[in-house]
């Protein structure tokens, strides 16, 4: 996995980025930890995925790249609605690749 250098964290999530991170490049399973990467095709913009994906070999060979880290799912909705909105305001567009620095 791959990890944005600025991530969106919730306040949940922040006070425990680190020890998210480590134990997610562990694939440790978290129960309530949704992680929002950049769209694993060019139709979405986010693909959203609960961290017991990573206990399931297959998932690395996808190396997906990380952009913000939620607790459970509706928070991960708020989350992207958050980050398309900051997008559009900074960029005037949905240039989401771009905007996270990730040139792939």
């Amino acid at each position: 996995m791959r990890w944005a250098k600025e991530l969106y964290l919730s306040e949940k999530t922040a006070k425990k980025k680190d020890k998210i991170i480590r134990k997610a490049n562990r694939g440790v399973g978290m129960v309530s930890i949704y992680f929002i990467s950049l769209a694993s095709n060019e139709q979405n913009l986010f693909d959203i995925f609960h961290a017991a994906y990573l206990k399931q070999p297959a998932f690395y060979g996808q190396n997906p790249f990380i952009v913000g880290i939620a607790s459970g799912y509706e928070e991960a909705l708020e989350m992207i609605q958050r980050m398309v909105d900051d997008i559009y305001r900074e960029t005037g567009g949905f240039q989401v690749r771009e905007y996270f620095g990730d040139a792939q």
